[in-house]
């Protein structure tokens, strides 16, 4: 199996090494990542202009860049060969509830799944561990083996793992759940330019989310493995009916 590996940190994170290296032990894997940092773009890509791109080797390519422009170059750009699964992260810091239609590391596997292609997220609570989130990269790869052919096409599973991977540290950690309620309280930082014009920085975003049952906030506060399936169709389909039979 083809293995396309991309994410949103950039082509020097710990994260997107550590998936590369250990999932070359099993897979054959093609890596495709931003020069930097593309951290919440979601699924943006580049349309209007040109993109660089630099081949290191056959199996690793760096890209001038969003996280989805890659997963686009690694599928039709034929520098690879036909990829039967997209996997991005891992990211530093999680995903989870609203989370996702932010994240660049969810929007590359987005990407992947609006072209048919299988494709997982994977996002860890821990921050620059000094493992380089080898023990993340182990349990992904513990984790496709016996998941990846439940995952259909056109469809993207989130992952997320806690800062201590609890219990055994193996997948019986594992919580199916559905996204949760992420609560979010912005601040600017304002600096004037001259009259009339300003720069408005984004500064101090605090983070909260609802305490319900079944998400994927709850399994991760409990030190468990969140995962969760998502699909495509944004449409309210219960809304939807209502609509249409009024």
């Amino acid at each position: 199996m083809n293995l396309l590996i991309t994410n949103d940190d950039g082509i020097s994170s710990a994260g997107i090494k550590a998936l590369e290296r250990i999932l070359g032990k099993s897979y054959q894997t093609y890596l495709i990542a931003p020069l930097k940092e593309r951290s919440v773009t979601s699924m943006a890509l580049t349309v209007f202009q040109g993109m660089r791109v630099e081949r290191i080797n056959d199996n690793h390519y760096i890209a001038d860049g969003f996280p989805a422009d890659c997963v686009n170059i690694g599928l039709y750009a034929e520098i690879f060969p036909k990829i039967d699964f997209v996997i991005s992260g891992i990211n530093r810091g999680v995903n989870m509830g609203y989370d996702v239609h932010y994240s660049g590391t969810v929007g590359a596997a987005k990407h992947g799944a609006l072209h048919g292609i299988p494709s997982l997220a994977v996002s860890s609570g821990r921050i620059d561990p000094d493992d380089g989130y080898e023990k993340e990269a182990e349990l992904v790869l513990s984790f496709l083996e016996k998941y990846k052919s439940q995952i259909q096409s056109g469809e993207v599973w989130n992952l997320n793992f806690p800062p201590e991977i609890s219990g055994s540290g193996t997948l019986n950690e594992v919580v199916f759940t559905r996204l949760g309620r992420r609560r979010y309280s912005e601040k600017y930082e304002k600096k004037q330019i001259i009259e009339g014009v300003s720069e408005f920085q984004l500064n101090g975003s605090l983070l909260g989310h609802d305490e319900e049952t079944g998400t994927d906030f709850e399994a991760y506060y409990q030190g468990k493995l969140p995962v969760t399936p998502i699909q495509l169709d944004l449409t309210e389909k219960i809304r939807l009916k209502e609509l249409q039979s009024k």
